[in-house]
């Protein structure tokens, strides 16, 4: 992953953000939705999606809007795991407005002999999403980081990742650092791309 960021527009340039310069437009290879912003590692297998949302009703409490949020991105056959929740810090947003964050993992299922892998199955993709919650825009922006874990591709120092003893390796540890960018940076310039001024 790279340490070297860029300023980017997304939605038209009604929000912008320092993402990677390493990663490309999805959208300049193929159609993504209008209420995503995609972007994929150019030499690697990690992707980046802003995505807008309806904002989860009134859930019990934020937290659950932020699992809601999680179990919505992962496919049925995997099984997910969610490590750490914790209050997220978006400067460049109204003061109060509540954001929050996970580290999480989905495992694809075994191979079977009705359910054959491809060679760059990933052994487990790492998730690190954002919750950013708009109550009075009804919204919810969901920043989702994914680092899929290719056999092979993990650096030789990594040793052995291990989510239960916070052993992460060099590829989360990168995704965080991206993250805290992303945390520092992503700014909404444009406040009727929701529907309403701010």
């Amino acid at each position: 992953m790279t340490s070297n960021f860029k300023a980017t527009e997304l939605f038209g340039g009604a929000v912008i953000v320092n993402l990677p310069d390493g990663y490309a437009d999805v959208s300049d290879i193929r159609e993504v939705p209008d209420h995503q912003e995609i972007y994929l590692d150019a030499s690697g297998f990690s992707s980046i999606i802003v995505e807008i949302a309806e904002r989860v009703p009134q859930p019990a409490a934020d937290v659950d809007a932020l699992k809601f949020h999680f179990e919505d991105i992962v496919d049925e056959q995997d099984s997910g795991r969610i490590w750490h929740t914790d209050v997220a810090c978006l400067p460049l947003f109204p003061p109060n407005t509540p954001c929050y964050t996970l580290l999480a993992t989905t495992t694809p299922p075994p191979a079977t002999n009705g359910n054959i892998q491809r060679p760059l199955t990933p052994t487990f993709t790492a998730i690190i999403l954002t919750l950013i919650r708009l109550v009075p825009q009804s919204t919810d922006i969901v920043v989702t980081i994914n680092i899929p874990h290719i056999p092979g591709q993990q650096e030789p120092s990594d040793g052995a990742v291990n989510f239960q003893e916070g052993k992460f390796g060099s590829l989360v540890d990168g995704g965080v650092k991206i993250r805290d960018e992303v945390w520092r940076t992503l700014q909404v310039k444009d406040w009727g791309l929701f529907g309403d001024g701010e």
